[in-house]
């Protein structure tokens, strides 16, 4: 009857321990809230004494993105150019990191740090409307935008890494009657991608930097209408992708660096 007892009383305390346990960490994630919402509420404030708007839809509190450190993947690479080529192309190394895969249709040089270009290219194309979304749809690019006229024009879009926009590293290819001569773009592979450690800037504090940059630089704007964190391609030797903050005014789009909190325009 004793031992009953006591093993009553300790289960007793285990879950006296528990609620207490749960009391405070729910007590700590309202006071977590709590000072978000001041936050927010003192940067709508800041902003309209800065007769600038911030859109009310905006979700002050998204998540920001890790950095991601990339490696070179040759059997991409060799598919980008035979999709371009028209045909299966063989490589061979240019040395400093250059591969260039080559085909009776011509050639395209990759580079380490994911950039890429051919030119006096000869391949007929059919559709090139297809074409080209087949290519972007193929390789991680978004929708093309397309500029044609009467089979001469261009083609161009913007990678995406896992639904994320990556801003500075896109495709554009160029056609004449019909047939593609040239193209220059960026391409980097997620495959072995890995995050990489470090504190992430949150949405409020890129706001507060941007204001800062705008009365330092004279920027003129009167609407920040959308943020959103993006993916920039950084490195020539060893690509990274670094998040930044987008934000989108009702003139340009600015970026603001989240580990450096640098403010750059598009």
């Amino acid at each position: 009857m004793e031992t009953y007892r006591l093993k009553n009383i300790a289960i007793l305390i285990l879950l006296l321990l528990n609620g207490c346990l749960l009391l405070t960490v729910g007590y700590q994630k309202l006071q977590s809230m709590r000072t978000e919402r001041r936050a927010a509420a003192q940067l709508r404030e800041l902003y309209q004494a800065s007769q600038l708007t911030l859109d009310g839809e905006i979700d002050l509190f998204q998540p920001s993105l890790a950095p991601l450190a990339l490696t070179r993947n040759a059997v991409t690479e060799q598919s980008i150019a035979s999709a371009l080529l028209g045909e299966e192309a063989a490589s061979t190394s240019q040395g400093g990191g250059i591969y260039s895969y080559e085909t009776a249709e011509g050639s395209i040089q990759f580079r380490a740090g994911g950039s890429f270009y051919g030119v006096r290219l000869d391949l007929p194309v059919a559709d090139i409307q297809a074409f080209a979304v087949d290519f972007c749809r193929r390789f991680g690019y978004e929708k093309p935008r397309l500029q044609l006229e009467n089979g001469s024009g261009s083609a161009a879009a913007g990678q995406m890494a896992n639904g994320i926009p990556v801003t500075n590293c896109g495709v554009e290819l160029y056609f004449e009657d019909g047939r593609l001569t040239n193209v220059t773009g960026a391409h980097v592979s997620l495959e072995d991608a890995a995050p990489e450690p470090g504190e992430r800037m949150d949405c409020i504090t890129a706001l507060v930097k941007f204001l800062d940059y705008r009365s330092a630089s004279g920027v003129v704007c009167s609407e920040v209408k959308g943020v959103r964190c993006v993916y920039q391609l950084q490195g020539s030797a060893a690509p990274r992708l670094l998040p930044a903050w987008e934000i989108e005014t009702d003139t340009y789009a600015y970026y603001v660096d989240c580990s450096t909190g640098e403010v750059t325009g598009q």
